[in-house]
């Protein structure tokens, strides 16, 4: 048996398949996708619906998700005018997602509404006596392995938004992840941006997971999508032993 993860899949379902064949992924592991598997992408929804229907996979809420619950319907109706709806139609790639969860009937849409939320936003795990946390991009020590339906909407924006690699607005984060004996996995951010903006390195171009201290990126890009110029994809990272398995952009 064996633990993975991987984040900010963005609707990319044939990378995701891909990347369970390259693990040999069997009922006896367990998959954590920590945030984003919607958006931008065109098959975000059966991301979703695959993850849900499986026992030994889970979804951690990211910002994309957090938009979705805040922009249409609880009850499955129709329309999308929540708080974040603009923000999420318009400028975060949601109308992808949003088409396709239209083509899907009232009650599907109210089962999926009710999963995406209660799932956890900050999920502990102790693995081989290692300490991991695994959330989309911050962290809150009142919020761990707490769910979304639990927490204020101000706590949940500040986990799934807040990073260090993300300078000159609001959401960026004081670096307080080597106060806690964690080793964090994150995503939100992608590696290639850190690589290129926060590390100032020539060599950006490669899909690798990042390393700050205990703080672990894994962000692949699968948001850039295909055709971007970028060496993009997604990174499934095995929890037991911190190997990754990268699979570019299918």
């Amino acid at each position: 048996m064996a633990t993975y993860a991987v984040s900010d899949l963005h609707g990319q379902y044939r990378t995701f398949e891909k990347g369970l064949k390259l693990i040999g992924f069997s009922d006896s592991d367990m998959l954590y996708v920590i945030g984003d598997a919607i958006d931008r992408g065109p098959d975000g929804i059966r991301i979703l619906e695959y993850i849900k229907k499986h026992e030994n996979m889970d979804l951690i809420l990211g910002n994309h998700e957090f938009l979705m619950l805040n922009s249409v319907p609880m009850d499955g109706g129709p329309g999308c005018d929540g708080i974040d709806a603009d923000l999420w139609l318009f400028f975060n790639g949601g109308i992808t997602t949003f088409e396709k969860y239209g083509n899907i009937g009232k009650s599907r849409k109210k089962e999926l509404m009710e999963w995406l939320s209660s799932r956890e936003v900050i999920k502990i795990l102790d693995i081989n006596g290692k300490k991991i946390c695994l959330t989309h991009s911050f962290y809150l020590p009142e919020c761990e392995n707490r769910r979304y339906n639990e927490l204020t909407y101000e706590q949940v924006n500040e986990i799934v938004w807040n990073s260090i690699y993300r300078d000159g607005d609001d959401s960026h984060a004081e670096d307080i992840y080597d106060r806690y004996d964690y080793t964090f996995v994150t995503g939100h951010v992608p590696v290639q941006k850190i690589y290129m903006f926060y590390e100032g390195d020539e060599d950006f171009n490669r899909l690798e997971m990042h390393k700050h201290g205990n703080l672990l990126c894994i962000d692949g890009g699968c948001a850039m999508g295909l055709g971007s110029g970028v060496n993009c994809g997604a990174i499934f990272l095995r929890l037991d032993d911190l190997k990754e398995f990268p699979v570019p952009i299918a």
